[in-house]
This record gives C-alpha cells, sequence and structure tokens, in this order.
C-alpha cells in the first residue's frame, strides 16, 4: 500500500527513461548482458549500473547555449532520478544483497571513500546544561527530558563508517556475517528515553494565506517572543566578544532557524524569575536547540527547521508524539544517504548509532568505568556511555574495524542486552507502549517515510528468526522536501499515517527461540546464500601489516602503544628523574595488569626477560611495590649525600 502521492512509476516508464536522455544502449542486468554493456565492473564483485554518459559539447551557435545547457541539465536529472530508481525498484527482489546496489553503495569502493563526519555533535547540546528544577519540571510536562541526562561521548568515525558500509536501504538492517541487524523502536526508546508509542510526529501547513500565520518570523514572534533580526548584531552570553549576525532572509533561512541564535537568546543559568509565558518560550526553544544539534540534525549542522514548532504551542500534546519514531525514521534515512560513494558527512542521531553498536557487539566498545545497571537509576540506558563514564576507548580505524565485522562470531553479539535485571532500573518513558517494539510499521518523520522491519531480526527481541521475508512494500519509494515546499505531508503521507496509527493490528508474534540450533542453521544457510557476508576480500598479495581481529589482539596492540608513549621520554637516557619513572612504571603496570586478565599467561612457558630472578613469577603489582621502594631508597640516600 503506497502513500498518498507517493506512486511508483510503471515497469515501461522506468525502462523508456533508462534507454533515453541521449544514450543508444540499454542498461543489461544479465550476466551476458554485463559483458555487453559499458558498465564498470567495480572491485569486489559490484557493478556500475549505468554507462558512461556522454560529455555535454558545448554548443556551436551562441544562441543555443541556454536551451543546450537546459537540455543538459535535464539529463543529468533524469539520470540522477533513475539511479535513485534502481536504487529504490531492488525494494522488490527476493534477495536484497547490498551487492546488487552495485557502484550506488560506498561498500564497492572500500579503498576510495573517506570517513564519514558527523554533521553535528553532542557537544552542541552540552553547551547547553539545564539544572533549573523549573526548568526540569517544564521538560517532564514536554516528555524529553530524559535528553539531558546524555551529554558528551566521543563519536568513533572510523566505526560509524565501517558499520554504514554494511548498511542495506532495501532492507533497513546491517547484512553481518552472523546475520540481520538493525536499530529498532526498541533502542531508540530504551537508549534515548523518548516516546515512541503514540501519534506520527507530522503537522499540517501552518504559514501562508489562510493559515495560522502569514510566515515563519511571525510564528516565531509568537511561540518564541523574537525572531533573529537582519541587521542586528548578537553578542554570546559569556563571551562578549564574540558576536555573529542571524538573519533570516534567504531562501533555506525562510523556514530555518540558526541553532546557535537559540542558544544565545534563550540560554539562562536559571529561569525561576520567568513568567509562566516566557518559561514557555524557552522551553520551546530549548526543545528546537536539541532537535536541530542531536535528535534530528540535518546535514547544515547550524539550522533547524521551522516546521516543528507549531507542534510545540502544547507542550503536553507535544509529549504525547512518537519522538522515537521520527528519530529513527530520519536516522534510516540519514544511514541510506551515508551509503552513497561520495558523501562525506552524515547526519542523523548518531549518538544513538554509536551506543547501539557498544551495547551489541564488541567492535570498537570502550570499557565503562561502572558496568552495574544500579548505577543509572531513573536515567535512559545511553547515560552509562557519557564521556566521564567511560574509562579507555580503543584505538582504531576503519580497516581494523572492517577486519574484525568481517570475522564476527555468534558468541561476540549480545542479541538481547536490555536484560529484565537492567529495564528496573530504567525511568517508565523507556518501558511505555513495549507492545509496538516488534511492530513491522512505517515511520514517519514528517516528509519522510521509512520502514521498520523487527522480522527480519527476531533474534534481537528473543525469537526464533523466520526466513524468506520481503523486504518491505514492493510500491515503496522514498520521497524528500526538495521541491516540494508546498506539499501537505499529512494528506501526502495520509495511508502511511494510517498504517502507523492502528500499528497493534501488525506487531510480529515473537516465537521463543529454543536451545535447538537447526533454526539458526536454517537461517543461516537462507542468509547466506544471498548476502554479501564480507566486505574485505582476500588480498592477491600478502599484506605489510596485520591487522587485529578480536579484542584480546586489540588490548595487545594499544599496550605496545600506551606503554611506547609513556616511556619514549626514557629512551636513550634523556630523563633521569626517580619520581618521574616510578609514575612510568607505574602505568605500564597497570597496562600490564589489564592485558593479563584478559590473556591466559603460562609463565613456565615464557622466558621472561627480566635479569632480576626475585621477580619471576610474580604480578605486575608486585613489581610496583618493588620499584616504589627502590625510589625510597634512591631519595633517601640523595638526601643523605647532600
Amino acid at each position: 500500500m503506497a502513500g498518498g502521492g507517493a506512486k511508483a512509476e510503471p515497469e515501461e516508464e522506468l525502462s523508456s527513461r533508462s534507454s533515453s536522455g541521449g544514450d543508444s544502449e540499454k542498461w543489461e542486468t544479465s550476466e551476458e548482458g554485463r559483458t555487453k554493456s559499458k558498465g564498470k565492473l567495480l572491485p569486489d564483485g559490484f557493478l556500475d549500473p549505468l554507462p558512461p554518459q556522454k560529455s555535454l559539447k558545448r554548443p556551436r551557435f551562441c544562441g543555443m547555449v541556454e536551451g543546450a545547457c537546459k537540455q543538459g541539465q535535464r539529463r543529468v536529472k533524469r539520470r540522477d532520478a533513475l539511479r535513485e530508481d534502481i536504487m529504490d525498484s531492488k525494494t522488490s527482489e527476493v534477495h536484497p544483497s547490498i551487492a546488487n546496489l552495485r557502484g550506488l553503495h560506498r561498500a564497492a569502493h572500500p579503498n576510495e571513500g573517506t570517513i564519514l563526519g558527523a554533521a553535528s555533535h553532542l557537544l552542541m547540546a552540552n553547551e547547553w546544561q539545564v539544572r533549573c528544577p523549573r526548568f526540569i519540571d517544564a521538560l517532564e510536562h514536554a516528555g524529553i527530558a530524559c535528553i539531558r541526562s546524555l551529554q558528551f561521548i566521543r563519536l568513533d568515525h572510523h566505526l560509524i563508517t565501517a558499520l554504514v558500509e554494511r548498511w542495506c536501504p532495501q532492507t533497513n538492517t546491517f547484512h553481518l556475517p552472523v546475520g540481520e541487524m538493525t536499530i529498532t523502536l526498541q533502542d531508540v526508546q530504551i537508549i534515548l528515553g523518548v516516546r515512541t508509542d503514540g501519534p506520527a510526529l507530522v503537522g499540517p501547513i501552518a504559514i501562508g494565506l489562510g493559515h495560522r500565520w502569514l510566515s515563519w518570523p511571525d510564528c516565531c514572534d509568537e511561540l518564541l517572543g523574537s525572531h533573529p533580526e537582519e541587521d542586528a548584531v548578537y553578542h554570546h552570553p559569556s563571551e562578549q566578544n564574540q558576536t555573529s549576525n542571524f538573519r533570516m532572509g534567504s531562501a533555506q533561512a525562510r523556514t530555518c532557524i540558526p541553532l546557535r541564535w537559540l542558544r544565545w537568546t534563550f540560554y539562562r543559568e536559571s529561569y525561576m524569575d520567568l513568567t509562566m509565558n516566557d518559561l514557555l518560550r524557552h522551553v520551546r526553544a530549548y526543545i528546537l536547540y536539541m532537535l536541530g544539534c542531536f535528535l534530528l540534525p540535518d546535514t547544515s549542522g547550524s539550522h533547524m527547521h521551522l516546521q516543528y514548532l507549531p507542534l510545540l504551542e502544547d507542550l503536553g500534546k507535544f509529549s504525547q508524539y512518537s519522538l522515537g519514531g521520527s528519530i529513527l525514521a530520519h536516522l534510516y534515512r540519514e544511514l541510506k544517504e551515508a551509503t552513497k560513494p561520495t558523501r562525506v558527512y552524515m547526519a542523523g542521531c548518531l549518538h544513538l548509532l554509536q551506543v547501539w553498536a557498544w551495547e551489541r557487539l564488541h567492535v570498537g566498545r570502550p570499557t565503562l568505568h561502572v558496568p552495574f545497571p544500579r548505577d543509572i537509576t531513573g536515567k535512559p540506558l545511553g547515560y552509562r556511555w557519557n564521556e566521564e563514564r567511560v574509562r579507555e576507548v580503543p584505538i582504531g580505524n576503519v580497516r581494523m574495524y572492517r577486519d574484525e565485522i568481517d570475522g564476527l562470531q555468534q558468541s561476540q553479539v549480545i542479541w538481547e542486552p536490555y536484560t529484565p535485571a537492567l529495564m528496573v532500573w530504567l525511568p517508565k518513558i523507556c518501558v511505555d507502549g513495549m507492545e509496538i517494539w516488534h511492530a513491522r510499521v512505517p515511520l514517519i518523520s514528517w516528509k519522510r517515510v521509512e520502514w521498520h522491519l523487527p522480522d527480519r531480526v527476531m533474534r534481537q527481541f528473543g525469537g526464533r528468526q523466520l526466513i524468506e521475508l520481503e523486504p518491505m512494500e514492493r510500491t515503496f519509494r522514498r520521497v524528500d522536501g526538495r521541491g516540494r515546499a508546498n506539499v501537505d505531508w499529512m494528506e501526502y503521507h495520509c495511508n502511511y499515517i494510517d498504517m502507523w496509527n492502528k500499528r497493534r493490528a501488525y506487531i510480529i508474534v515473537v516465537t521463543p527461540r529454543g536451545d535447538d540450533q537447526e533454526d539458526l542453521l536454517r537461517y543461516m544457510h537462507w542468509y547466506r546464500s544471498w548476502a554479501s557476508l564480507y566486505l574485505l576480500k582476500a588480498p592477491i598479495t600478502p599484506p605489510n601489516t596485520y591487522y587485529p581481529k578480536a579484542p584480546v589482539e586489540r588490548i595487545m596492540m594499544d599496550y605496545y602503544v600506551r606503554s611506547k608513549c609513556i616511556l619514549r621520554p626514557f629512551f636513550g637516557g634523556k630523563c633521569n628523574g626517580a619520581r618521574a619513572m616510578q609514575l612510568a612504571i607505574d602505568e605500564v603496570a597497570s597496562l600490564c595488569n589489564r592485558v593479563e586478565s584478559a590473556i591466559h599467561i603460562d609463565f613456565g612457558a615464557v622466558e621472561e626477560p627480566i635479569r632480576d630472578n626475585t621477580h619471576r613469577g610474580t604480578s605486575p603489582s608486585s613489581v610496583v611495590g618493588a620499584g616504589a621502594s627502590r625510589v625510597r631508597d634512591h631519595e633517601q640516600s640523595s638526601s643523605t649525600n647532600q
């Protein structure tokens, strides 16, 4: 069932478009046709889906320049639209493998793609700290108070890039050697602490003739109390020397608001002296700011669309919306966009993506100071991965993460990290409406619609995995807001919104999996028959280096790098300070303890490179104690000589 206005193009029209636009040859999809086509064969078995386009030559007559340029622009648009149609048409294939996307996916260019950067960062959200009890109560009323607990975490861009290379837009899942995995409504609600069971986050047209407000500045003046003036100079609230001009005059700025203007204008240490109307304006500004820099950021990283502001007029009503469903739909779409080989930045809630990976996979996972769940009482699960609570972050790169994912084993995946013992410590909003976590429904994030397909990852819910699944509805086609400024998205997506409103009718029944491995073997046999399991292929020439493939090997590499950095000042007798030497010994001994706790070491079988036999077989901590006593003796003898 397609959404209103989102009609799929007939196959006849698609085939005619593929042969038009100045190209005399059709795109061959069969094995025989691949050899005849001009399509370029890419590494790892990927094929460029379209033949090389003929370059547009400069017209001979000046009077024809404008018409020829417009014709060339239309040809490029038709070519780009055809590529999008090809990608979306793959949803009807029985075997939706990443390899079927061929040159359109960054996995086909593992040695050419760039490391994805973040369009926005949680560090921006951390700049607006909320400690005022009155403001916190207002956020509770709006259903968004939990996000204030999620502070800065250091994004691992190499890990995010490695995960994007495994993302399949046809199924909205990661294709891993152990099977399909994905971020679900369960992950969003537990990690972020936002509501998922509620009306879709989309609203009617509110700006223009015959509507509530004539322009967006008018809407801002009523709900925020002001809007950025074009000629005004604004000062940073704490650094008066830092100034900026914000305006809402350009085409983009007419519908967007600068995030820095929101923080500079509405941030306060205390909100206790504000009237109720002014307090609500500050809360609306804070929510817009968090949506723009954390929960629903776009690739601009600096602006937020004002379409959400009318929904914030009634904060109590806003608390009932499915903000979690909107966040997940937005992240799904940004993951799909990030699979394009030319993409450099990625938007969406990357904090959610990284914490999801840390909770379920060993790849790139840091060590926690306090791993016990009782320490997060009343806070969402993402709180325990805040920067100050992480002890050690692994040193990795995208090549290492590719290697680790290629060698991923079933025993290295935590399929059900949210145990009952952990759930009892979470706030109530993290478990409300949990029955829709495995509903097979479309997710709506205003103009964007994406499919939530929990039936493909039933092992994440403790269920028996089904096979022979359709990826999503056959007529589904992704659309966005480009060229659709005046579209009423509630009407355009009315069919999808109706399905979401009936979401409890689409809940997938979870059949508990038993101890028998027969179902798993059957699923893996089916999955391996069509999925792209390995990104890295065996090299023709032997590699010049070795990449760690397991957590223990990563610990060993980390030990070498850190110990070398610690001992570098002492190389060549450059530093003779006894206290500095002892501090270095203590740090290296701590690293030794970590290695010893992770690896079984048979000291009797290892030729220990220590000449002092008194330390043979002793633990690193005892070596530290002996070293400390030698330092004290050295200091005492030095004072005596003086």
